[in-house]
Parts: structure tokens; sequence; C-alpha cells
């Protein structure tokens, strides 16, 4: 095992995979986790919902309930968040190896 870490280190391609996977699974489970907790508290599932989607404004505005409005806001707010941490590991890794 304690090879296989130090391997991985030393090997900046795995690396940056490992990493993209690991926020793709993290945002996965996220995502989950909220839709879990609506269900549980609303006995329903929201309308319009899809993974990895964001809700535009009007979406949000024109929801037939207030519990939906959240629920899209809500998961906007952890898109939006999980892809600026994507964005900024690329810059990140696109400077490490370009340097």
């Amino acid at each position: 095992m304690h090879n296989l870490l130090q391997q991985i280190s030393h090997d900046f391609i795995s690396l940056t995979f490992i990493t993209f996977v690991a926020l793709y699974i993290t945002y996965s489970i996220v995502i989950q986790l909220q839709l879990r907790a609506y269900r549980q508290k609303h006995n329903a599932r929201p309308v319009h919902y899809k993974a990895f989607r964001l809700y535009s404004k009007s979406l949000i505005s024109n929801s037939p309930s207030k519990k939906e409005k959240n629920f899209y806001i809500k998961t906007n707010k952890i898109t939006y968040f999980f892809n600026v941490v994507l964005v900024g590991a690329c810059i990140v890794y696109v400077f490490i190896c370009f340097r």
C-alpha cells in the first residue's frame, strides 16, 4: 500500500485523475444526500430534478412551490461551488504542469 501511494505521488497524471474522480464522487454524494433529504422531508421528488443540472431563474421563479424553489436554489449553489473547485483544480494543475 505504501509503495502504491508513493508511486501515485510521483506520477502527476495519476494524481490529477484521482483528484478529479474524488471531486466527481464528492459532488455526486452531496447532491444525492440533498435529494434524499428533500424526499424524506416532503415525501415527493422535485418535478424538474436532473443530476448535474443548473436551474434557470425562470424555472425557479415559476416553480409550483416554495419547497421546490429552495431545493433548486440550494442545488444551484452546490453545483456552482463544485464547478468553481473543479475549474480551480484545472488551473492549478495547468500551472504546475507548465511551470
